[in-house]
């Protein structure tokens, strides 16, 4: 068995699709294509993947969405999803900076609100900085909930992503983790065995613009 993950030998760098109708003013909020799905890095059995998530951008900001649906228990309050972007994609560095941002997201709210997602800022440990706090109400949600599972898709305005300017850096980092009562966790590469919740150097690079 290897010491090392085999998904941590390699540095991916995935091309996002532009999307200048998004995010939609009627209707679904994104309802992204399949050229938006983000390929399985984890290199892990394509069955083990329960997850997916989709992502497209375009100037005016980043496009997130989310399907869960191999669920046989109802979604609950507990199920949630984490985001981290660095609007720098600095690899050089092991603790986050001003320009890196954890977002949390639930597809059913607390009581009083099970049918309506919420968005959280949380603070990145260890940071030198943090970026700054954003106005959570700036960003778009949507989500839907059935028997298999759940949907959820938010649109991340180029106001609440600190240093976000896809013509001056074409090039976004990203990280993702998925946390499920009943199917577990999954993990865009590396997972608890390496500290990619503070560390930029440990997230997936992306591409604007090509």
């Amino acid at each position: 068995m290897s010491i090392i993950p085999h998904s941590f030998l390699f540095r991916h760098s995935i091309a996002l699709p532009e999307l200048t109708e998004i995010p939609h003013k009627r209707g679904r909020l994104l309802n992204l294509p399949e050229s938006a799905l983000l390929p399985n890095l984890s290199l892990e059995k394509k069955s083990g993947q329960w997850g997916k998530l989709k992502l497209a951008w375009n100037k005016e900001g980043l496009g997130i969405g989310i399907k869960v649906d191999q669920k046989q228990h109802p979604t609950t309050t507990t199920e949630h999803f984490q985001i981290w972007i660095d609007t720098r994609d600095t690899k050089t560095i092991h603790r986050a900076n001003r320009y890196c941002h954890l977002f949390e997201f639930h597809p059913v709210g607390k009581a009083g609100k099970q049918q309506k997602p919420v968005c959280s800022q949380l603070p990145i440990n260890r940071a030198q900085s943090d970026a700054p706090t954003c106005d959570l109400s700036e960003i778009k949600l949507w989500s839907k909930v059935n028997s298999a599972g759940y949907e959820l898709e938010a649109w991340l305005p180029a106001s609440v992503l600190y240093g976000f300017d896809p013509a001056a850096y074409p090039q976004l980092g990203f990280y993702y983790a998925i946390s499920d009562s009943e199917l577990g966790e999954q993990f865009m590469t590396v997972g608890q065995e390496f500290p990619y919740g503070q560390d930029p150097s440990l997230w997936t690079t992306i591409r604007l613009g090509d």
